[in-house]
């Protein structure tokens, strides 16, 4: 076993940036913190668009998937513009860079390859150590079946020969889709949550999967205390502690952000309720809690400002242990 602290931050934008340096069957001891205990946090700020004048992170195609790095200043996000004509406006994932937690983002990248492909990449989650998990609807081959469903992928950096060719997650992944991994470690437990369209293909539902003393990803199985019947639940996200999740359902008619707690990783889910102060009557999706809980991004169709083309990425506060809300 490899202790690794669960704080590391990804390194910044001049750093020696990677993908994790620890095997993927080892993805049991990569988060041993002690598991955190239930903290008070305040209410959800009215959200702001983090670029509303589409200056550098937001544009008038689709920007969203947004999520926080471990080190809160590092911001993952899916966006269909292209920096090379080249290069076809399908999705890829990009990364934006600030100095601060009180700034504004001041820099962007695309992600090279291995991570961005000829396909479809989205849904990012970026891990303490320089480790990624990602969807991509590039081709992969699980139990002999080669499918371009959207699967998830786990990527680590190695010392010596650079980022690593993605991974399928065989164990979890489907010939369907696969959305949003977010991987929870508390309690000696190590779990990832994520939806998928496997039993309909009209209706994505969230699911986890425990791993396993060997290493290797167990039988994923429906979270049925988040799931609605005959409603579309998607791209879930959990906060660092396992305690509190965040993710899109039309349950409500159209497409909003739901939230539910619990008091241990060994206890059920609450009923999911709206997070009213952030929900707009228009697309909400795939949102994300910072790793202090303090920040709620998420992709939204609202107007920006420049009228309602496309979708932008929205960012809401609130106050939580230690720190007052903005």
């Amino acid at each position: 076993m490899v202790p690794q602290s669960e704080d590391r931050a990804w390194p910044h934008r001049h750093a020696s940036r990677g993908l994790p340096t620890l095997a993927l069957a080892g993805m049991a001891t990569l988060l041993v913190a002690p598991a955190a205990s239930a903290q008070p946090f305040g209410e959800w700020s009215p959200p702001v668009s983090i670029d509303p004048g589409r200056q550098l992170v937001n544009t008038p195609g689709n920007d969203g998937c947004p999520i926080e790095a471990p080190d809160g200043l590092t911001l993952f996000f899916a966006s269909t513009r292209t920096d090379d004509p080249q290069i076809a406006p399908d999705l890829n994932i990009w990364v934006a860079y600030r100095a601060s937690e009180d700034v504004a983002w001041s820099e962007i990248e695309r992600l090279p390859l291995p991570v961005n492909s000829g396909a479809n990449e989205f849904c990012p989650t970026p891990l303490p150590g320089n480790r990624l998990l990602f969807v991509s609807t590039r081709a992969n081959e699980c139990a002999g079946v080669t499918t371009n469903s959207a699967d998830i992928y786990f990527t680590r950096q190695h010392p010596v020969r650079g980022r690593l060719t993605p991974q399928s997650l065989c164990n979890v992944n489907s010939t369907r889709e696969e959305f949003s991994p977010a991987l929870v470690e508390a309690d000696g437990v190590t779990m990832l949550y994520f939806s998928s369209n496997r039993l309909d293909p009209l209706l994505h539902k969230i699911y986890v999967s425990v791993l396993d003393e060997d290493g290797t990803w167990g039988m994923p199985s429906l979270v049925d205390e988040l799931n609605q019947p005959g409603a579309y639940d998607a791209r879930p996200n959990v906060r660092k502690d396992g305690l509190e999740i965040v993710f899109d359902s039309n349950r409500s008619g159209s497409a909003d952000i739901f939230t539910s707690t619990r008091s241990s990783v060994t206890e059920p889910w609450s009923a999911p309720r709206p997070v009213d102060a952030v929900n707009s009557g228009v697309t909400e999706s795939r949102p994300s809690i910072s790793r202090d809980g303090t920040r709620l991004y998420f992709g939204s169709a609202r107007a920006n400002g420049l009228g309602n083309v496309g979708t932008d990425i929205f960012v809401s506060m609130r106050s939580g242990p230690g720190k007052e809300q903005p």
